[in-house]
């Protein structure tokens, strides 16, 4: 089976871009399956920067929904115990999602030529596209940035994970553009 079988395109920019799905639950595309792995937590999409240095994990979100679910949820904590729950569950799933992610590649590659071929071999980008704007999920990716970025480059070094972004769907298509190859 060819790495074109899980193209996909890339939902929050209206189809223009693709990347190679991960967590499809389709039987014909099913990154995790091919993998020899179950439903492991993983990224939505990757592909790979335009410089072909480095694999880009893309995972799309909505932090609003998130938010909202997280307050009904932990209703009976206090606002400033609940953000810092909120911060930490929200790191820790995106912690997982990347180790998830770097399993399916890390299993895929070491079976499959066409991949290992695809992947640069030790850097990594982890992009968080949020689909909502709301003024809550706007002051939480505000203040999660830099919490994200050291806890997610804290067990990884800093020449394996060079970049974390935080960023709005409605900025994707252009970063896409600029620093990701095209997929076809």
């Amino acid at each position: 089976m060819p790495l074109s079988q899980f193209a996909e395109s890339i939902e929050s920019v209206g189809g223009v871009f693709k990347a190679y799905r991960m967590d499809s639950t389709k039987e014909e595309s099913n990154m995790r399956r091919a993998a020899g792995l179950g439903t492991c937590e993983c990224c939505d999409y990757v592909t790979i920067s335009k410089d072909n240095q480095s694999v880009v994990l893309i995972e799309e979100t909505d932090l609003e929904s998130t938010i909202v679910d997280f307050k009904e949820k932990y209703d009976y904590l206090s606002d400033d115990d609940q953000v810092g729950l909120l911060y930490d569950e929200v790191l820790k799933e995106h912690r997982l999602k990347l180790y998830g992610s770097m399993l399916v590649l890390c299993r895929l590659s070491s079976s499959r030529d066409d991949v290992k071929a695809f992947l640069p071999e030790n850097e990594f980008q982890f992009w968080l596209v949020t689909t909502s704007a709301s003024s809550d999920s706007v002051i939480l990716m505000d203040n999660l940035t830099d919490n994200l970025r050291g806890f997610l480059k804290s067990p990884l070094t800093k020449e394996m994970m060079d970049v974390v972004d935080i960023i709005p769907s409605t900025e994707l298509a252009e970063k896409l553009s600029d620093e990701a190859i095209d997929i076809e």
